[in-house]
């Protein structure tokens, strides 16, 4: 016997129909239908199986359940500190330049680095000079050879004794260079009068040829005095050139790179003589010999070797301590 139908409904195309009715004492609570599952049979006291229950889940619900655990996992690794803790590449590279440019700033400092550095612009400074001094002289041979030839037939033996005259004074010229150079490294100043009134002689001796033609005198109604300054420059060049070079490295030589002095007697005579340098007393780039006799007559005891390694000092040479 079928159950009245609940509110009096009848279905609208009058024949049976397949929703479930219950009679209203039987009603499913509206808990048991979110949980899916039915009230007791009234006739059978045991529970009714859920229609839904078993059945496969479909596609989207399989891929919104992956979805979902997606972002679950996503949240599991996003709370992970080491997302803010980790360094980024950029940060690496930036950290690894920072490094490296504090590495290059120690490296500036350090004395050795110095006085690399310092012996690098020496030799740069001389090589550039050294070829201002080749081209001086290049251009006062063939100066001095019009003024000594004098007109002579080219190939006569005049005309080839005319070439010779400036490359023997350019000789004289450049071993005193050499000599008043190197004594500059060893951090000795050449101030001797005989050498330098050979200097002046030969300047005198190079000039005059270089000029003679474009002097003025009576007879060189033809004067110029633009032709003269441009053939007497170059011999007063190279003569500047070899005066200058070796007071340039005597400079050179007196950087003080921060070295360490061996020990603290050696540090006790540095700043004496630096004092007497500094007052006046002595020369700026005292001898060994002008060292020794400073200190004695300070009162101050040494010997040969202490103010040996106190001129090295001075001239920066402190590898030699």
């Amino acid at each position: 016997m079928t159950a009245p139908p609940i509110n009096g409904s009848r279905p609208r195309n009058g024949g049976v129909s397949n929703r479930q009715e219950w009679p209203l004492t039987q009603l499913p609570s509206p808990e048991a239908e979110k949980n899916g599952t039915s009230s007791q049979d009234p006739q059978l006291g045991k529970p009714k199986p859920n229609p839904g229950a078993g059945t496969e889940q479909t596609r989207r619900v399989r891929k919104l359940n992956a979805q979902l655990a997606e972002r679950h996992g996503f949240r599991a690794v996003q709370d992970d500190p080491a997302w803010i803790e980790a360094e980024t590449p950029r940060v690496i590279r930036q950290k690894a330049r920072a490094a490296e440019s504090q590495r290059l700033h120690n490296l500036l400092r350090d004395p050795a680095h110095k006085a690399l550095s310092t012996a690098r612009w020496r030799r740069n400074i001389t090589t550039s000079t050294g070829i201002g001094l080749a081209l001086s002289l290049g251009v006062s041979t063939a100066n001095v050879q019009q003024t000594v030839a004098d007109g002579a037939a080219e190939g006569s033996g005049r005309w080839w004794f005319a070439w010779s005259v400036e490359p023997a004074i350019a000789v004289l010229l450049l071993s005193l260079f050499a000599f008043r150079a190197f004594m500059a490294t060893r951090g000795e100043a050449v101030e001797d009068k005989w050498i330098r009134n050979t200097e002046i002689a030969l300047l005198i001796t190079t000039f005059t040829l270089n000029t003679w033609q474009h002097l003025h005198w009576p007879w060189n109604a033809q004067f110029d005095l633009v032709q003269l300054m441009s053939h007497g420059v170059w011999p007063v060049l190279a003569v500047l050139i070899v005066t200058c070079v070796p007071r340039i490295w005597a400079y050179f030589g007196d950087l003080d790179h921060g070295g360490q002095p061996a020990d603290p007697d050696l540090v006790d005579r540095l700043e004496v003589v630096r004092r007497l340098i500094s007052e006046g007393q002595i020369a700026a780039t005292p001898s060994r010999s002008a060292i020794e006799k400073a200190l004695r007559d300070q009162g101050v005891k040494t010997n040969t070797a202490m103010a040996q390694r106190v001129h090295r000092c001075l001239t920066g040479r402190t590898e030699l301590l």
